[in-house]
């Protein structure tokens, strides 16, 4: 589980990486009056952000199981 948590925040990482890049290039875009270009690019960043919104969601709730379970396991040894 450890190994799922671990690829989910690297993958949670990864996403804001692009999400920042595809900031940078909206924003030369809107500089060389490609505004409308710019406008889909920011659109498409914004959406990285909400994927990385839920998988941050996604990785509290898989935290708060492995801590429940973990507290399981270990009123059985």
């Amino acid at each position: 589980m450890l190994d799922y948590m671990r690829t989910m925040a690297n993958g949670i990482a990864a996403v804001e990486a692009v999400a920042d890049h595809v900031v940078e290039v909206a924003a030369e875009l809107d500089a060389d009056g490609q505004s409308g270009a710019a406008d889909v690019l920011r659109m498409l960043a914004r959406n990285h952000r909400v994927r990385s919104l839920e998988l941050q969601c996604q990785l509290a709730a898989l935290g708060g199981d492995y801590i429940a379970l973990r507290q399981d396991t270990a009123g059985w040894m």
